[in-house]
């Protein structure tokens, strides 16, 4: 069986790739990425914070929430509304109090929010961070 964090990684790129209008480039954790020329791509981290019983007592439920970062990259040179079109697409996908599941494994979305866009090479990047939370 998968462990916890497999399954919320799981759900987390399952539910990203199935939302409408993002690239089809994303640069997943830990897999070789190259991206097309000239084109918009993502990037994504997941960032476990808290790993904690939910309750006291013998064999409790655990509680676990983290973030999960979604860098949204367009080419210099569109100006800052191609990415802000983008990052609003993934906010509006995990908007606050959505549940997103997968293979069994439903997580809760507390926020999602945007951060300060920066030129980072020939790409200007949006990041955006999901906040989440699971009992398990």
């Amino acid at each position: 069986m998968a462990s916890i964090y497999e399954q919320i990684r799981a759900t987390f790129e399952v539910n990203l790739a199935a939302v409408s209008g993002i690239p089809s480039d994303i640069a997943w954790e830990n897999v070789a990425f190259s991206p097309t020329t000239n084109s918009s791509y993502l990037t994504v981290r997941m960032i476990p914070t808290t790993r904690e019983p939910a309750h006291r007592g013998l064999n409790p439920q655990m509680y676990y929430q983290g973030y999960f970062l979604v860098t949204c990259c367009v080419p210099e040179g569109l100006g800052p509304a191609a990415g802000d079109d983008l990052a609003d697409l993934i906010i509006d996908a995990f908007e606050a109090t959505t549940d997103i599941t997968n293979d069994g494994t439903t997580l809760h979305i507390r926020y999602a929010e945007r951060d300060l866009g920066t030129q980072e090479g020939s790409h200007y990047h949006i990041p955006v961070r999901i906040g989440w939370y699971i009992y398990n």
